[in-house]
């Protein structure tokens, strides 16, 4: 936590799923089976053969559904829609990590893969409604996912962010490496249950924490 200590941050961008909220949650289990069976059904393959594409579309594109829209010509409502159709009452709130985003007094805003009614009803349930500032979703990203630097780009140049002065909080270090290329501090949210091709770390990111919680609370203290 001394690393890169006392900055005066303007900008605080979160990634919401396994971010915001833990891994283990259950979620991303629902979304997983819901697009491998929309994969299968639609592209005609087999289960087996959906799940391969699954995996293999997210690690080269970011996200499943670029890689059907570049490769399948996938419409990404529909996508969405059926992927999306799951129970989100599994997701808790956890009341002292909500107590500690709201003492952030700069601004701050969701930067996801998601689209909105998505995040809308994640951030529901997790007591997280009217908090943040903004949401910068995937239909604003003109379905452009992170990583891809040109979306990094747009979201800077969207807020008129002084990239020295705004922070980024993800779980996939992929996407946290644009950001450090352009100039924003950045932080490794460990979640042991993404695809190994994708995890791991970098000298170039600026923190890493098993706990955004805890990673805050010192934050906190310290500034």
């Amino acid at each position: 936590m001394e690393k890169n200590n006392n900055i005066n941050f303007t900008h605080w961008f979160f990634d919401l799923d396994n971010t915001l909220y833990c891994a283990n949650s259950g979620i991303f289990d629902q979304i997983h089976i819901k697009m491998g069976e929309f994969i299968s059904s639609n592209l005609n393959v087999s289960l087996k053969k959906a799940k391969i594409l699954q995996k293999k579309y997210f690690i080269e594109n970011g996200t499943t559904l670029h890689g059907l829209m570049l490769n399948h010509n996938v419409e990404p409502g529909k996508f969405l829609d059926y992927v999306h159709d799951i129970d989100f009452s599994i997701v808790k709130p956890d009341n002292e990590l909500n107590d500690l985003i709201k003492k952030i007094p700069e601004k701050k805003i969701i930067f996801t893969n998601a689209n909105i009614s998505y995040v809308e009803k994640i951030l529901k349930n997790l007591n997280l409604e009217n908090i943040f500032d903004d949401i910068y979703d995937i239909e604003r990203m003109n379905y452009l996912p992170k990583p891809n630097l040109k979306t990094y780009k747009k979201l800077i140049s969207t807020y008129q962010v002084d990239a020295n002065k705004a922070i980024l909080f993800d779980d996939i270090p992929q996407n946290l490496l644009p950001a450090a290329k352009l100039g924003l501090k950045t932080v490794h949210v460990y979640n042991k249950k993404l695809d190994k091709e994708l995890n791991g770390r970098s000298k170039k990111i600026d923190y890493m924490t098993n706990n955004l919680k805890d990673w805050l609370q010192k934050w906190i203290q310290k500034n």
